[in-house]
């Protein structure tokens, strides 16, 4: 007894809630399909958050340690000393490729090696900006269909109202504005879901856009240190 009525004085401080205890189901339904697209929203945001954060910083002290380098023979090192990173990860592909080199250089085999290593690294970035790009599309795809879903809730909602007109044969107030203001409920809704979802998106994706091209800064710089290492062994073999 005490329960219901401290649910009932609940609801009545509250008339949102109110408004969505009493609703039809077509309505809760949508309100159900529009719940979960936040909170998978707001989980994928809260871990590419994390992620980035996380990666940033192991990214960073990867870089400094590598710019330290005179040599490519001293990155296998480097990676064993270092934690998992993206660029660790980059490192780790073109070292996996150049041990399937011949020991021996020369100037027939110096272009084609450097060719493979660059593609080893085209590889490599692609494959990084798959990963951070996962799960971007469930953003995507709130941000587009959660406005649909909340004006198809404001549409049935005003449907119901005119329903109810028609079986009371009055258009008072007090009977249009309930089903109305359900209506305008999902809406709302509709719009709290796609705005974060949206903003997260189109940030996330720019991120992802300025990290591929500090990938790339960095490949050339791998690169570049591979190529030196063939042509300090091709002017000892001359």
């Amino acid at each position: 007894m005490y329960r219901n009525v401290c649910l009932e004085v609940f609801l009545q401080s509250l008339p949102v809630i109110q408004m969505i205890v009493e609703a039809d189901f077509t309505t809760k339904f949508i309100l159900i399909v529009l719940l979960l697209m936040s909170l998978g929203s707001w989980g994928i945001i809260l871990i590419k958050l994390f992620a980035y954060q996380k990666s940033q910083g192991a990214n960073a002290r990867f870089f400094k340690k590598f710019m330290q380098i005179k040599n490519f023979i001293a990155l296998p090192s480097l990676c064993s000393q270092s934690k998992e990173s993206a660029l660790k990860q980059l490192t780790q592909d073109v070292l996996e490729e150049t041990g399937k080199f011949s020991e021996f250089v020369s100037y027939d085999s110096i272009q084609h090696r450097a060719s493979l290593v660059e593609d080893t690294i085209q590889r490599s970035i692609e494959a990084l900006r798959l990963q951070e790009d996962s799960h971007l599309s469930f953003l995507a795809i709130s941000s587009n269909l959660a406005p649909f879903f909340g004006l198809l809730g404001t549409v049935w909602g005003i449907m119901v109202a005119f329903f109810e007109i028609g079986q009371h044969g009055s258009a008072d107030l007090s009977v249009v504005a309930p089903g109305i203001a359900a209506a305008l409920i999902t809406t709302v809704a509709g719009l709290l879901v796609a705005i974060p979802a949206s903003a997260a998106y189109n940030i996330f994706v720019a991120k992802n856009a300025q990290n591929e091209i500090a990938y790339y800064n960095f490949g050339s710089h791998v690169l570049s240190l591979f190529k030196r290492g063939d042509l300090i062994a091709l002017e000892e073999i001359a």
